[in-house]
């Protein structure tokens, strides 16, 4: 189960990663077209949460030992991110 918990950490960090950047071009693409500036914003927030996602990721990859060990749980931390890019996306979504 330990070994499951390291690699869930791994994939959650590279999820959030390339969901990140996928809202990222969207939102650029958004705001090209529609010149909004809180397209423009949400991008930039698209953007920290990607590197954040990729840092989480290398991080994640590199204790991997230290997370089957339960040292630490940064699986729940890019579960928590992966929410908030989630929670940005709804907010700026055209209803």
């Amino acid at each position: 189960m330990s070994a499951l918990e390291a690699n869930a950490a791994v994939a959650a960090g590279v999820i959030l990663t390339g969901l990140s950047l996928l809202l990222l071009a969207v939102g650029v693409v958004s705001y090209t077209r529609l010149r909004h500036g809180r397209l423009l914003w949400v991008s930039v927030a698209f953007l920290v949460m990607a590197a954040q996602g990729l840092y989480l990721t290398v991080l994640a990859y590199k204790d991997r030992a230290a997370i089957s060990g339960g040292d630490l749980s940064l699986g729940a931390l890019a579960v928590v991110n992966l929410g908030v890019v989630i929670a940005l996306y709804l907010a700026v979504l055209k209803r």
